[in-house]
């Protein structure tokens, strides 16, 4: 009997990875897996699908159609190559553009939203979208054209090209010399606007430093000096009532959720919930370690040479259980209300009454976070201790 319940535990997990590759194999043709020491995409080439790159250093000077997530890591703290996790994009990129590296340089051209993430960014080609810029240094140069709006965040900003939408900039250092046809909101400790500058809105900055605006900067809107807030001294409200409204409507999706696994996998459902009412610390032990751990080897996994295929079927897997767990604890904690187990929608009551009772708790500020993740690694623990224990013996 325990190698039958065994065997089924097996068969719900095999079920749901090859759920998983089968998602996957319908939508992975169009993406473009590579995992190089050096990655160089020449003027005469042609990407017409997804990239998904990670390098130590990769050179776009090609026309790529579809969206393109670059990761440029050096190999060591202190590379020997300056070039080491270095992104140029010089080419064409017909889509979106996400990008995390050192330092990334845009000479060319983006025709859609652009993200990037990096120690250095410089931009002196074009972005047709919105983008969102965040580095320790970023310098949008005089050639440079954004078609919308911009958030730039980091240390040392100067904006002195072209942007035709709005400019919203935190930083320390922040010099303006460019053409925004939007409105700017600044908030930094020292803020330079060069002459010639032209801005078409209003100029909102805050800042210790009063703001004074040479005669020859043309500022069609207002300047605004906007006051440090002052957060009121008021007590913490034990319950947050955006968030129960939130928790109710995902209540709503985790009984629908409920109802299929209850229908689909009773068995496997029933040998979750006993092993956390017979171990539920040796659970929660087990689902705090697998939180931590899985994380991380999906990391690895990414920049190993296996790539990036196996690393994002592991991370779906990984928040698939997470999600699960809350559905998992619920039974377990209807049963030990109600006092009755049962398999298969019979048990939707008690499963049921453990998700209002989880949802409640979660709806309780800082409480809920603390709640929750306690579910997650209490759920997360009994599933994985389910699939290798087999069925426990219920006590009489």
């Amino acid at each position: 009997m325990k190698e039958a319940d065994a065997m089924n535990n097996k068969t719900v997990f095999l079920l749901l990875a090859a759920g998983l590759f089968f998602f996957n194999a319908q939508f992975l043709p169009a993406i473009t897996f590579i995992q190089t020491n050096s990655f160089i995409m020449s003027e005469e080439e042609t990407l017409d699908n997804d990239l998904w790159l990670s390098a130590n250093s990769a050179v776009i000077k090609g026309e790529a159609k579809n969206d393109l997530f670059l990761l440029a890591t050096a190999q060591s703290w202190k590379p020997a190559n300056e070039k080491e996790g270095n992104i140029s994009l010089s080419g064409k990129c017909g889509n979106d553009v996400w990008a995390l590296a050192n330092k990334i340089e845009l000479n060319g051209v983006v025709l859609d939203h652009t993200r990037l993430l990096a120690q250095m960014i410089t931009v002196s080609g074009s972005v047709s979208n919105n983008a969102i810029l965040v580095a320790n240094s970023i310098n949008i140069g005089r050639t440079a054209h954004m078609g919308r709006d911009i958030w730039l965040i980091g240390e040392n900003i100067i904006v002195e090209g072209r942007v035709d939408g709005n400019a919203d900039i935190i930083g320390q250092n922040v010099t303006l010399a460019g053409d925004i046809a939007g409105q700017v909101r600044l908030t930094a400790a020292d803020i330079v606007v060069l002459p010639h500058t032209r801005i078409n809105g209003n100029l909102i900055y805050r800042s210790t430093k009063e703001l004074i605006l040479d005669k020859n900067v043309e500022l069609n809107g207002k300047l605004i000096r906007e006051a440090e807030e002052v957060a009121p001294e008021t007590g913490r409200h034990l319950i947050s009532w955006p968030s129960l409204a939130m928790q109710s409507w995902l209540f709503i999706g985790a009984l629908a959720v409920s109802a299929l696994m209850l229908l689909l996998f009773p068995a496997f459902i029933e040998n979750v919930s006993l092993q956390i009412n017979r171990s539920a610390w040796k659970c929660l032990a087990v689902g705090f370690a697998t939180i931590c751990l899985v994380p991380l080897a999906c990391f690895f996994l990414a920049v190993s040479v296996i790539g990036l295929p196996l690393a994002l079927l592991a991370a779906a897997t990984f928040l698939i259980l997470i999600y699960l767990s809350k559905i998992m604890v619920g039974l377990a904690l209807g049963a030990f209300i109600t006092r009755h187990r049962a398999q298969g929608m019979k048990a939707f009551p008690a499963m049921g009454l453990g998700l209002v009772i989880l949802y409640l708790a979660a709806g309780s500020g800082l409480l809920g976070t603390i709640v929750w993740f306690v579910i997650a690694c209490l759920g997360v623990g009994a599933m994985v201790t389910a699939y290798f224990a087999g069925r426990p013996t219920a006590a009489p």
